[in-house]
Formats: structure tokens, sequence, C-alpha cells
């Protein structure tokens, strides 16, 4: 056996392992939801927080359409929090954001360590509020009792979090992202629920073709890119080599990050308010305000999302190693301007897309009463779930594509 074939079986082995791993991954987190905290009457619970904010608030990112609390319920909730968090103060703190440009792999490994500290101390206030509301619901509640919940729950969230650093490193696509996506598959009946609900055959094939045109929009807006021209010139002697290629940068550079942070954000804020005035939830005037902040949200964590993912200075220094310039625009100074005043467009007119798609069936259920069932349909959810499993074809597409390239060096 030749070098080319070894290396072709390694690279469908480590394919492979890396499916079996995420598949294992999602199956063990999917079945932790069915383990209770012992001594909680869960029925009369469900009971209590039916279509309740706290009830979306956790099954949105832990369980799905099921709930049962145990100590997986907070599932990835407190990680995305901390990491919501930890880009704000890197923002904000010059020793921080020294350590994520400056000092490569070790800087991101502190800034992962920090991030899983502050993802015990937020799982843990959550576990302290949760314990302090399930009082009513628990026989012999103490102080004790509440810190035991605590700790059982913030114990499952940094379990979760080590499961999805597993899918990162050793399986396929993004764990927190995937782990969203699998909670978020298994609320999927409700779009039939929703179907069901409409009255006339009319509604039902308006439903149908506005879920699919949904879709399509929403994977023109995750798959589109703008391509930007490139040139270089290599002179051999005294002839000259023109190169040709383009710099593709998404319509929508920070993906669904801006949604998961913004839902994040407003949801918990939503669950605190519900908690001190319940009634100020019902409130028309505070909904109105609520999906304002909740489309400002969107559209600023986009811009700052794409802001900390891509940088106009690492683009530029990059294409001069390659000897690449954009076309029509001079390498250095300019190159980085350019390159930012486009990002700056794309991330705005990315966040306005997405921000405008969100308020689709509550402008539906606005001009017309009777599509009232739409309001159910999360398009969060749905930008969610495409967003992650495009990028997760795309990832397993590219070890095709190695695997492909291995096969034919081997013949």
């Amino acid at each position: 056996m030749n070098k080319q074939s070894v290396r072709f079986l390694v690279t469908r082995k480590i394919f492979i392992t890396r499916i079996v791993v995420t598949l294992l991954s999602i199956v063990f987190i999917r079945s932790t939801i069915f383990i209770p905290i012992p001594g909680i009457d869960q029925n009369y619970l469900y009971l209590e927080l039916k279509n309740s904010q706290i009830l979306n608030f956790l099954s949105g990112f832990s369980q799905g359409s099921f709930f049962l609390l145990g100590p997986f319920t907070l599932g990835i909730l407190p990680n995305i929090n901390a990491a919501i968090i930890i880009q704000f103060l890197i923002a904000v703190i010059p020793p921080l954001k020294r350590l994520q440009e400056q000092e490569g792999e070790i800087g991101r490994q502190k800034i992962l360590r920090i991030t899983r500290y502050l993802t015990f101390i937020i799982a843990f206030q959550y576990g302290i509020l949760i314990a302090f509301y399930l009082k009513p619901f628990l026989f012999g509640w103490t102080i004790l009792k509440a810190i035991q919940i605590a700790i059982i729950l913030a114990t499952g969230a940094l379990i979760t979090l080590w499961i999805s650093e597993i899918i990162s490193e050793y399986g396929v696509g993004n764990g927190p992202s995937l782990l969203i996506l699998v909670n978020i598959s298994s609320s999927l009946p409700m779009v039939w629920q929703i179907f069901k609900s409409l009255d006339t055959i009319f509604l039902q094939l308006f439903f149908v073709i506005l879920f699919l045109i949904g879709i399509g929009g929403i994977l023109i807006v995750q798959s589109a890119r703008r391509q930007i021209p490139l040139v270089s010139v290599t002179s051999f002697y005294k002839n000259s080599i023109v190169t040709e290629k383009n710099l593709p940068l998404r319509l929508n550079p920070s993906g669904i990050m801006p949604l998961i942070f913004a839902s994040t954000a407003l949801n918990g804020v939503s669950t605190l308010i519900n908690q001190f005035s319940s009634n100020l939830i019902q409130n028309q005037s505070f909904n109105t305000i609520y999906l304002g902040v909740y489309f400002l949200a969107i559209m600023y964590f986009s811009y700052y999302a794409t802001q900390l993912a891509i940088k106009p200075t690492d683009i530029s220094n990059y294409l001069k190693r390659l000897s690449y310039t954009i076309k029509q625009v001079p390498p250095g100074f300019a190159t980085i301007q350019f390159l930012r005043e486009t990002l700056n467009r794309l991330a705005v007119l990315g966040g306005f897309l997405l921000a405008s798609s969100v308020y689709i069936p509550s402008l539906l259920v606005y001009l017309s009463p009777i599509l009232s069932s739409l309001k159910g349909l999360s398009v969060t959810s749905l930008f969610i779930l495409v967003g992650v499993a495009i990028d997760l074809a795309t990832e397993i597409q590219t070890f095709k594509i190695v695997e492909s390239y291995e096969d034919k060096q081997v013949i």
C-alpha cells in the first residue's frame, strides 16, 4: 500500500470518526433531558409554566418542545450568555483585546478558560433564580436545597458545554450551534400544528407557499456573496502574467449569531420583567417597544459580530503576502478602508434583512387577523435552523472534497 492510499484511508477514517462523535454527542445530550431533578412535581410545574416567558426562555436553547426540569435544563444557554459578555469585555478592556488579537492560540485558550468560568457563574445564578421560583412546587424547601439545585443545574450546563466543545473539536460543525439546531428541530411539529389550525384550503396553500418562500429567502440571505475582484501581476524577466480572482464576502457576514445573541438577551430581560410585573408583558405598548428593541438589537449584534469576526487589516496583510490587490484600489491603507466600508455596508444590510424577516408573521397577522395562527411561527428559529444546516453542509462538503482529492491521488 503506497503513501497516497494510506493518506486516503486516514482521511476517510477521520471523517467517519467525526460523524460518529457528533451523533453520539447529540444522542447523549437529547437523552439527558429525560433525567428529572428528584422531589419536584413535574406535571404541576409544567402546567404552571405553560405559555409563560420562562418556559419559552428555557426550552428554546435546551429542550425544544419537551420540558422536564432536570440537571441539563439550562443546556447551552449559560455559555451563550457568557460568550456575549466576553465579547463586550474584549471590546472595552484592552488587556483582553490584546489577548485575543496578539497572542494567537495561547490567547484563544485563555479567553476560552475565562468563558468557562463565567459560564459556571451564570449557570449558578440561573440555578438560584430557578430554585427560588420552585419554592411553591417543593416540599420542605430550604436555602440549602436551593443551593443544591443551583449546583446541579450549573454542573449540567458545564457538561453540556464540554459536549459542545467535543463536537466543535472532534466532530462536525460548531458544537453550540448544532445543539441549538437539534433543540429547534424537536419543535418542528409545531409547524404542522399551525398548518392544521388554518380553516380553509386556500389559507393552508398560502401558508405552504409562504413557508417555502421563507426558506428560499433564508437560503439566499445566508448563501449570498459579494465578489470583490482581485488582481496579481507576476513578472518573469520581461513578461508579465496577470492573474485575476475574487474575494467572496458574505452578504450576512455574522451569520446567525446576531439572532442567537439578540433573542437570548431580550428573552432574559422579558423573563426578569415578567417576575416583577406579569401584566406589563401582556401590554400591547410593551410588545411594540419589545419588537422595536429586538429589531435594533439584531442590527447592533450583526454590525458588532462582523467587526469581531472579520478584520480588514488581516485581510489586507493576507492579500499582500499572496501578492494580490483589489482591482482599482491601491494596497495598504486604501485597501483597509475599502474593506472596512464594504463590510460595514454588508453588516447593516444583512442585519436589516435578518431583523425584517423576524417581523413577517406579525406583519401578516396585523394585515389579516384571520392569519393569527402564524404568530406561533418563529422566523428566528427557522433562520437558525437553516443557517446551522448550511454551515454543517458546507463543512461536510469540505471533508468530501478533501476525500475526493485524496482518492484521485490514489488513482
